[in-house]
């Protein structure tokens, strides 16, 4: 089994998660770190697919289980009737080698988090989550259980990733 430092952000749609990954991701490859990136498509439907006509659409149509196609240093891999558990994506991230994976979404696992919430009713749906380290927040508010920072408080938010990729905490994949 391998170690590698995962950490999840999490929250509801449109809180901020994607910018945030984004934003980890840069600082990360700034500091000469390579990143994972899982993301849990919860739009409803499968995510948007190349072409049907595309090589690699054509092998899925014709029964592949999956279709990976290589082209100049870009794999693209596309799997149907995959188990939909966290643990079979993260062993996928791995062929690239990263030092950490950043995950977004995936709510109920159990790997370190951050939270987003808006409100306080988002805050009682999440906080009975496992594992949360950082609780973010777009405007003051108090919640139970946590000190929250302020979105907009950049240096805390980016004190907390950088201590969280030089730390030593890792997990088990």
């Amino acid at each position: 089994m391998e170690t590698m430092k995962i950490l999840q952000i999490v929250g509801f749609k449109n809180s901020g998660k994607t910018t945030l990954m984004n934003r980890f991701i840069e600082s990360a490859q700034e500091a000469g770190q390579t990143v994972s990136a899982i993301k849990h498509h919860g739009h409803g439907g499968p995510p948007e697919l190349p072409d049907r006509e595309t090589d690699s659409m054509k092998f899925l149509g014709s029964g592949a289980a999956s279709s990976l196609v290589f082209g100049n240093g870009v794999v693209q891999m596309h799997m149907q009737g995959q188990k939909k558990e966290l643990s079979n994506f993260i062993k996928l991230s791995l062929l690239a080698d990263p030092d950490c994976i950043l995950i977004e979404g995936f709510k109920q696992a159990s790997y370190p988090k951050i939270v987003l919430v808006r409100s306080q009713e988002e805050w009682r749906q999440l906080k009975g989550l496992d594992n949360i380290r950082l609780v973010i927040v777009p405007h003051p508010m108090l919640l139970d259980g946590a000190q929250p920072v302020l979105r907009d408080d950049r240096s805390s938010i980016d004190s907390f990733f950088t201590v969280w990729m030089e730390g030593d905490f890792h997990e088990t994949v």
